[in-house]
């Protein structure tokens, strides 16, 4: 028993002091970020978009692109399988996890563009607002 309470003590402090990183740059002129929740197709947890808008600030911030005038975005799919409550076959994964697709529209000077992709993302790892799950698909906007 004293060796259970000695590793959660431990992972309370690496976690208390991972979640410690700052936030994206307030100062920055980021473009209009548009979280367009009326097209989410379930009820998505509000970290999700936190997490996103956090994201994308910081990737913005090392890689801007000036081109890019709005973004839009907005979650489909999205299940809870720690809860198993929409699934038809529950899952057999030993670690509960979000499973969720994230959408977005990107409005460029010249153009725009749509991107989506969905991930698998263990509950225990998700420590919004500082996921980088989503950073691959924005790192592909930013490129466009």
């Amino acid at each position: 028993m004293q060796i259970l309470a000695f590793f959660l003590a431990i992972m309370l402090l690496v976690m208390n002091f991972g979640c410690s990183k700052p936030l994206a740059n307030p100062n920055l002129a980021y473009p209009k970020i548009i979280y367009d929740k009326d097209r989410d197709t379930h009820i998505i947890p509000v970290d999700f978009s936190r997490t996103f808008e956090n994201r994308f600030k910081i990737l913005y911030a090392t890689a801007p692109n000036p081109a890019l005038k709005e973004v839009r975005f907005y979650f489909s799919d999205f299940i809870n399988n720690k809860n198993d409550d929409f699934r038809i076959i529950p899952s057999n994964t030993a670690t509960p996890s979000y499973d969720i697709t994230l959408h977005i529209e990107g409005l460029f000077d010249t153009h725009n563009t749509s991107l989506e992709q969905s991930y698998v993302i263990p509950i225990m790892t998700f420590n919004p607002p500082y996921t980088q799950n989503f950073d691959g698909l924005i790192l592909k906007l930013l490129e466009e």
